[in-house]
């Protein structure tokens, strides 16, 4: 019995010793304005803002910028990836860069109501600023031909910003522009319509003396050639795109080609950073607008493809760009009597004439580069 009332003494013993240092120290904290717990939060709170900045993704490193609804995606094709910017809550209609930087400028349709805002992405904490209503209702900015928004203009010196409004069957097109001042913060006032669209003309350019001698690369030399032999409008068309000159003989880019049609009319769209292949639209038919697929091919004749699932002007034309090394990316905005068709961004390495899916989306944006 003894023995047991002494370990019971010396277990009650040093739960009092204890109690009365945790309750020294309790005190020992609060005379000395000191909040043991607090510090653990404020040191949780440092360390998670600290991971934050460090985990922010640096926009500039992705190669372009789409969109869905809301939120703003980012795609990085050498790693086949993508980061979501979920800023923003509502839906975004039409959008420009600032030349040379990450200022995204955009329009929401907000309440039925076009709003202008706009994302610096090279800030630390990218946040959504509102500059100014637009005044416009949504659907006074939407296209009776496709169902589109109009996109945004954007003036050369990134002072003036505009859209257009009110569609009209008459020229397909719409008849009112609105053109914002980010610098004086003021809509634009003139006299007549066609005045406004001057802040949006790109300036001219002047030669200047002595620069007479500099080699200057154009690819006017673009041009059709040949006849359509075939009454039957056969897929073997003898009407062929060529590169070169008339009368020095030109390297053809549609003689491998399988057109469903013989094309009526080809357009030159673009050429590669390295100078080496071209893209340009094959006219199939007319409608309210010209139909029909681009093509890209290799300026010494050997590469042809086309675009299958591409069409020139339904929804504007499908947006194209190249990356530096020399990948095209294109959408793949139509195909016919495909149920569920899904607009793709669609990608051909330069080593290659076989386009490969991205990821399913229905217009992008290329991210500007230092």
């Amino acid at each position: 019995m003894s023995s047991n009332f002494g370990k019971w003494f010396m277990i009650s013993a040093l739960v009092l010793m204890s109690f009365m240092v945790f309750s020294c120290k309790s005190k020992s904290d609060k005379d000395g304005n000191k909040d043991v717990k607090q510090e653990i939060i404020n040191d949780t709170i440092a360390d998670a803002d600290s991971i934050a900045v460090d985990t922010l993704p640096i926009f500039a490193e992705y190669d372009f910028m789409y969109f869905r609804g809301s939120k703003i995606c980012f795609f990085s094709v050498e790693n086949m990836d993508s980061v979501e910017y979920e800023g923003e809550t509502d839906e975004i209609v039409n959008y420009e860069f600032k030349p040379g930087t990450l200022m995204l400028y955009y329009s929401v349709c907000k309440d039925s109501t076009m709003v202008l805002k706009c994302i610096d992405f090279a800030s630390e904490n990218p946040e959504p600023q509102e500059i100014v209503s637009w005044g416009l209702a949504c659907n006074d900015c939407i296209t009776e031909t496709y169902g589109t928004y109009s996109a945004l203009r954007l003036s050369s010196d990134s002072r003036y910003i505009g859209v257009n409004y009110d569609f009209s069957w008459d020229g397909y097109w719409f008849t009112k522009i609105k053109v914002y001042d980010l610098k004086e913060n003021k809509f634009v006032k003139a006299k007549n319509e066609e005045s406004l669209y001057d802040y949006f003309n790109a300036p001219s350019v002047e030669e200047d003396e002595g620069d007479n001698d500099k080699e200057v690369t154009t690819y006017s030399s673009f041009y059709e050639a040949g006849s359509d032999d075939d009454d039957d409008e056969s897929e073997e068309s003898s009407y062929n795109y060529y590169y070169g000159s008339e009368g020095n003989g030109g390297i053809c880019l549609t003689n491998k080609m399988k057109f469903e049609s013989t094309p009526e009319e080809f357009e030159f769209s673009g050429i590669s950073p390295k100078g080496d292949r071209v893209v340009f639209g094959a006219i199939l038919g007319w409608g309210d607008f010209p139909h029909g697929p681009f093509c890209v091919a290799s300026l010494d004749g050997k590469t042809q493809v086309i675009l299958e699932g591409t069409d020139l002007s339904y929804d504007d034309g499908p947006s194209m760009a190249w990356l530096e090394d020399g990948t095209l990316l294109y959408v793949r905005n139509f195909m016919e009597d495909v149920e569920h068709f899904v607009p793709t961004i669609m990608a051909i390495p330069p080593d290659s004439n076989k386009p490969v899916e991205i990821v399913k989306a229905s217009v992008f944006i290329m991210v500007p580069k230092e």
